[in-house]
């Protein structure tokens, strides 16, 4: 009798089991997606690149806007709405496509025409002109880059991947040299032959702001970082003289902050008073002056650029705000006395908080004369775009930018 019993408990068990296992298959297993090998299940050796993994190709249709799709064309189409202008003149204008492709870290190059950048579907860099002519920079591919730091002149990079390895590779020569896994936010200094970052040891004691060559010869420790590494932004001023900022100024209440600018010297520059937090910044041409945005409560927390004086004994000198809402980083230098700006067309309180819930709200650019603060409307994209990464030709030409969403390079010709 015990057995029986024992018999029916273990049948009635076996068929919940499988009925469980039944529905799960059935309703509940997750979809199979293909996998990508890592950066960091390949070995790097010093003076070493990781070798090129081969993985499946994006499909198109999640690289570029269906717009994109119908007229991926530097030049406008025969016929536009009598609305719709090919020339930025204050109103709709026609948007172009640069390069048809999810592009990363674009840059400008010397020349002040081409941009160089890092195409995310065949992980290879380019260089692509006015024209719309794109050139391999390098046969070599770098699967799975994650960060990647353009020098001013666009020859060198410096790729970091999700495991942390480092790469700085020279174009012009093609070699490479592995720099080591505890650095990372790296830039260039103005003439391209440095570079700065973060030495980021285990021990809060033995983490450094650094610069050296940018092979990592001539290491030179310049500032301790401890336990504030989130708060220190590495950025190289134009005129050589700073190569971070840090929001770890005195207390000033909670609309109000300390930024110090770190010299490579050692330097003790005054710090700057700012009206806010959220403290995002980009060098004037010539390095004179910080472009800067900043939310608090006057602004509803809707980020604000502002303007300051940023070298010398001009330090924390002439600072205004521009009253346009936008973020610093949507935002490029002309020249020094000029600034081009993508601007949400909508904003919502508190909007300084949560800066990615807006990267697929329009944008319309507008034009800010520094010397005396008047802002004019340029253009207001024909379709629906976001635009991070501005930047003008050296001629004025064209503004391009990448877009936000599908990671294409646009642009809008100015004149």
């Amino acid at each position: 009798m015990d057995r029986r019993k024992i018999l029916v408990a273990a049948l009635f068990v076996a068929v919940t089991v499988g009925l469980g296992y039944l529905l799960y298959f059935m309703f509940f297993r997750p979809t199979p997606t293909e996998v990508e090998i890592p950066a960091g299940n390949v070995n790097v050796g010093a003076g070493a690149l990781p070798r090129a993994i081969t993985s499946p190709p994006r499909p198109i249709e999640t690289l570029v806007s269906p717009a994109a799709v119908l007229a991926p064309s530097i030049t406008p189409p025969p016929q536009l709405p009598a609305e719709v202008s090919s020339v930025a003149h204050g109103g709709s204008t026609w948007i172009g496509t640069l390069v048809n492709k999810s592009v990363s870290a674009a840059r400008l190059s010397s020349n002040g025409s081409d941009i160089a950048y890092y195409d995310k579907t065949d992980n290879k860099f380019y260089r692509v002109d006015e024209n719309g002519n794109a050139t391999a920079l390098s046969d070599k591919t770098f699967p799975n880059a994650e960060n990647i730091s353009f020098a001013p002149d666009t020859n060198k990079a410096i790729v970091e991947f999700p495991d942390g390895a480092n790469v700085f590779f020279d174009f012009t020569t093609q070699k490479q040299v592995t720099l080591p896994k505890h650095w990372k936010d790296f830039t260039f200094s103005p003439d391209s032959t440095q570079i700065a970052g973060k030495s980021m040891g285990v021990d809060p004691d033995n983490r450094w702001l650094f610069i050296s060559n940018p092979d990592g010869s001539g290491v030179q420790a310049i500032e301790p970082l401890g336990d504030n590494e989130s708060k220190v932004d590495v950025t190289w001023s134009p005129n050589n003289q700073v190569i971070a900022t840090s929001r770890t100024g005195q207390a000033m209440g909670f609309d109000r902050q300390q930024i110090l600018l770190i010299g490579k010297n050692h330097e003790n520059f005054p710090g700057l008073t700012v009206e806010g937090l959220g403290f995002k910044s980009q060098w004037s041409k010539n390095g004179d002056h910080l472009l800067y945005s900043v939310y608090n409560s006057s602004s509803d927390y809707k980020p604000t650029l502002w303007l300051v004086g940023a070298q010398g004994d001009n330090i924390g000198a002439g600072r205004k705000s521009l009253a346009i809402n936008t973020w610093a980083d949507k935002c490029t230098f002309s020249d020094d006395a000029t600034v081009y700006c993508a601007v949400p067309q909508t904003m919502d309180r508190g909007a300084g908080f949560q800066p990615d819930l807006f990267g697929s709200v329009p944008d319309s650019f507008y034009k800010i004369d520094l010397s005396t603060g008047l802002k004019s409307l340029v253009a207001t994209p024909y379709g629906s775009f976001s635009a991070k990464n501005p930047m003008v030709s050296a001629d004025g030409k064209y503004l391009t930018y990448t877009n936000q969403q599908t990671g294409v390079l646009e642009r809008i010709q100015l004149k």
